[in-house]
């Protein structure tokens, strides 16, 4: 991927936060870990970030295959400091997304199903 192509991803990623002051962190990614663009805060480990989602997603449609559920659309794990919302972008692309304590889940999808159209608007073109 060219460094246009980064550029332009990570200004999408970066309107995401813009747009929801809950959304902490978000990166896409490829469904074996490799971060194809991100924006993240300073001292986040990009690489981390990326395995850590591409695992989640990954066992994630295993158990949907598995509980016979149909084929995934996105993956959401709660903890106590924040969540992690991982949505399918394309059959090997996801985009994860860190948001707050006791953010607004319905908005959150909402601002993540915006990036996700307008990131497979450049896909299209790579």
């Amino acid at each position: 991927m060219s460094r246009r192509w980064r550029q332009e991803l990570e200004v999408i990623l970066e309107s995401l936060e813009d747009a929801d002051p809950d959304i902490k962190a978000s990166a896409l990614l490829r469904t074996d870990g490799l971060v194809m663009a991100a924006a993240l805060p300073k001292g986040a480990n990009e690489n981390l970030i990326g395995a850590m989602s591409a695992a989640l997603h990954n066992i994630s449609v295993k158990a949907i295959a598995e509980l016979e559920c149909g084929e995934i659309n996105r993956v959401i794990v709660t903890g106590s400091k924040g969540d992690v919302t991982i949505k399918k972008i394309a059959p090997e692309i996801v985009l994860s997304v860190i948001t707050k304590p006791g953010a607004n889940l319905g908005l959150v999808l909402v601002e993540i199903d915006k990036a996700a159209e307008k990131v497979n608007q450049i896909l299209e073109q790579m």
